[in-house]
């Protein structure tokens, strides 16, 4: 070592100028320069190389660049040797840095060659431009995400702000990271108190914390009850109901909805819970639980009520109100189970049609409450004279009819002369007036032979009317070689009576026709509709001696001989005719109820014949109202319903008349189109006294307003029972506590009722 330093600094080595240069000068100092300037670029480069590399920690294959550092200089130390070789003569020296340049050489070469195919695998300029547009787009498209995400969470903040219910967010870790305003006003704290608890409880305990208690600490942490940490990890969301203690101490309940949030990845982030106050909705809940309650012990109530107005309506339906004897309907029953035991077990019965004599005189003198109350004193009389398996029943009017059980018709006899004589006996005592009536009886036997039970009921019918023409109160007697002529010569009386009336030209004055119209007015019972002028027609017969005959007289033998569709008919053309006298604008404010017959329901060519007489008097057909009853309805309930609808579409009202009579058919009836219920009298008559009629009258009334159908109440006898009728909402009220019907007069334009005497029968009530 020491000898090549003397090689390097002593002059006495070095080699003579331009030994090696052929002694040229210029040769010598272009080596010279040639090779300084080169080991000069060669020292500056790896700087260069050093310093990229150090800047660009992203570089792929760092350690390339230091070989070819390495490399770079040990070339450039070369050349600088190659200079000072031509002074100093370290050949070995020169000669070394040139091997450890070609091992640097070589061992870059073996690096540098495995990494030519990663190199190559290297983006191109090409696709790192691709790559840079790519990322471009990714970076807009993140930015907009971050937009959107942003003004997301500012929807979000807005709903969260404004949201009615109250809002609290919960990090994972169970702290309170923020509460909505509802929230805060729910419970009364601020958000400032309810990010400083602490405490994980809020159930309430079943036992509230006394109000004695004067722990602080304890206070405080009951108060606040939001903090619910119920673990999350079977089901990201729960549903519950809860009480809270409120900061003022009131005691709230809530229903809680809380789930979970995660991120894209599934991985949970935070909790939110929603508290919706139902303090409100439960106190409602138990109010409606007590009203549940109490309407189960109400429908108890009701279920015994029912099932004793079942008990009174099955009865009534087959009972007279008045009497309390079986009704007509009821007789035909019994008289057919008669008739069928005689044909089957030939057994003998007999039957009486009773029909009082001057029971009119007593009515119409002290009125109809005492014509009532004969009648009543009548059927006691009677009930006490006969057997208890015979059968007693109220026809109608003052008409009761007999059924004597294995009866032969002179024991039969021996009966109706006792009951004639209990009758002549009988004192009838009112207001400090003595009355003595009669009875006229017709009598006839039921066995094989009999036909059927209307035969019956006729032949019966015509012995009555022929003890009559025998000069009443007496007996006769069904005979075969007779009864035929009896039957013959009442119906041409009826008919000769009836068509006489129908085919008699009418008058001006109808007071002067035999058929007489009467109206009985159909008060509002809403004190702010008066305007319409509502009035029921009804009619009456005068006989050839000037005397009234009441409906129930000459209506039933009119329908049994077919011509009550001809009354009708007569009614109808009468009251249209009435009707175009009127100018339409007094004719709008009246509306005439018209009574439709079975057998005019059952008319088909009663539509024809209305548009007829629409054709003919040109009237308003919303003047008119026809009325039918319930029974017709259901007993014909397709025919009837046809008519109806019939109706409606000209024009015309309609009305179900003894609404109530039937209501086991209320499924049928509320389908049909009708304006006006007519609530059955026998209700009427005894709501302020009976329960059930009440109850009755009150449902039929809340049913009908339903539907959008009118109710009127009939048979109000008097001011006590228009008031209770009034009281339940029931809109008209008609009877002769309100007004008594009258006989109609035409007055050049308006239709008038006139005169104080009522001429009426029970039944027009």
């Amino acid at each position: 070592m020491q000898e090549i330093f003397k090689n390097l600094f002593f002059s006495e080595n070095f080699v003579p100028h331009g030994h090696c240069y052929l002694w040229n000068p210029g040769l010598v100092w272009l080596h010279v320069l040639s090779d300084g300037l080169t080991a000069l670029a060669y020292y500056s480069i790896p700087f260069m190389l050093i310093y990229f590399a150090y800047k660009r920690h992203d570089l792929p294959f760092k350690s390339i660049f230091f070989l070819f550092g390495a490399f770079i200089i040990t070339c450039g130390t070369t050349h600088l040797l190659e200079v000072w070789t031509l002074w100093h003569p370290v050949y070995w020296l020169s000669g070394g840095v040139k091997a450890l340049t070609a091992l640097v050489s070589m061992y870059t070469a073996l690096e540098l060659w495995p990494l030519i195919p990663q190199a190559l695998a290297l983006p191109s300029p090409a696709e790192l431009e691709a790559a840079n547009q790519k990322l471009a787009a990714e970076i807009i498209e993140k930015q907009q995400a971050e937009a959107a995400l942003k003004q997301r969470e500012a929807l979000f903040r807005s709903l969260f702000e404004g949201a009615s219910i109250g809002i609290e967010i919960i990090d994972l870790t169970g702290r309170t990271i923020a509460v909505n305003p509802a929230l805060q006003k729910m419970l009364g704290y601020d958000e400032k108190e309810l990010h400083n608890f602490t405490f994980t409880e809020n159930i309430v305990p079943p036992i509230l914390p006394n109000e004695e208690d004067n722990n602080e600490d304890s206070t405080q942490k009951k108060r606040y009850l939001l903090r619910n940490r119920q673990a999350l990890t079977e089901s990201d969301r729960y549903q519950e109901e809860k009480r809270y203690l409120c900061k003022n101490g009131q005691m709230i309940w809530c229903r809680v909805h809380a789930y979970l949030v995660r991120d894209d990845q599934g991985r949970p982030q935070f909790y939110i819970r929603m508290v919706e106050n139902i303090t409100e909705r439960k106190q409602a809940l138990i109010e409606l639980q007590q009203y549940q309650e109490r309407l189960e012990d109400l429908i108890g109530e009701r279920t015994a009520l029912l099932t004793q107005v079942n008990q009174q309506l099955s009865w009534e339906a087959s009972h007279d109100a008045l009497t309390e004897l079986i009704n007509r309907q009821e007789f035909r029953k019994r008289l057919e189970e008669g008739l069928g035991t005689a044909k089957t077990q030939n057994q003998e019965h007999a039957m009486c049609y009773l029909d009082l004599d001057q029971f009119k005189i007593v009515n119409d003198t002290c009125g109809h409450a005492a014509g009532d109350e004969l009648l009543r004193q009548v059927s006691d009389l009677l009930q006490q004279q006969v057997r208890q398996t015979d059968v007693l029943a109220r026809l109608g009017g003052d008409e009761f009819g007999l059924l004597l059980y294995n009866c032969s018709i002179q024991q039969g006899q021996a009966v109706a002369q006792s009951l004639l004589e209990s009758i002549r006996e009988f004192n009838f005592i009112w207001d400090n007036q003595i009355f003595t009536i009669g009875v006229s009886i017709g009598l006839v036997k039921i066995n094989a032979e009999s036909k059927s039970i209307e035969s019956v009921m006729n032949m019966a019918d015509a012995a009555c009317y022929q003890a009559k023409n025998n000069g009443r109160n007496c007996i006769y007697t069904y005979e075969p070689d007779r009864v035929e002529t009896a039957q013959i010569t009442l119906a041409e009386q009826w008919l000769q009576k009836i068509n006489q009336a129908i085919s008699a030209e009418k008058t001006d004055n109808l007071a002067q026709n035999q058929f007489r119209l009467y109206g009985q007015q159909i008060f509002s019972l809403d004190s702010q509709q008066t305007g319409l002028k509502f009035q029921e027609i009804l009619l009456r017969l005068v006989d050839e001696n000037g005397e009234i005959i009441p409906p129930m007289a000459f209506l039933p033998a009119a329908e049994r001989y077919d011509l009550i569709t001809l009354i009708d008919r007569w009614v109808i053309d009468t009251v249209f005719e009435i009707l175009h006298q009127q100018n339409q604008e007094v004719e709008s404010h009246y509306l005439y109820a018209i009574n439709l017959s079975a057998s005019s329901v059952k008319d088909e060519g009663l539509v024809d014949f209305l548009k007829a007489q629409l054709d003919t008097y040109q009237i308003l057909p919303q003047s008119v109202c026809f009325e039918i009853s319930e029974s017709v309805v259901i007993s014909h309930l397709n025919v009837a319903t046809k008519l109806i609808e019939s109706l409606k579409s000209l024009g015309f009202k309609l009305a179900l008349d003894d609404f109530g009579s039937g209501l086991s058919s209320l499924s049928y009836l509320r389908q049909i189109p009708v304006d006006y219920w007519k609530v059955n009298g026998n209700f009427i008559k005894e709501v302020k006294d009976d329960l059930i009629s009440y109850e009755m009258v009150n449902m039929i009334n809340r049913i009908a307003h339903i539907l959008g159908i009118r109710t009127i109440a009939k048979f109000v006898t008097d001011n006590s029972i228009m008031l209770k009728v009034k009281e339940m909402g029931v809109d008209y009220g008609q009877g002769y506590g309100m007004a008594a019907p009258r006989p109609l007069v035409i007055n050049s334009q308006l239709l008038k009722l006139y005169g104080n005497t009522v001429l009426g029968s029970n039944t027009d009530r």
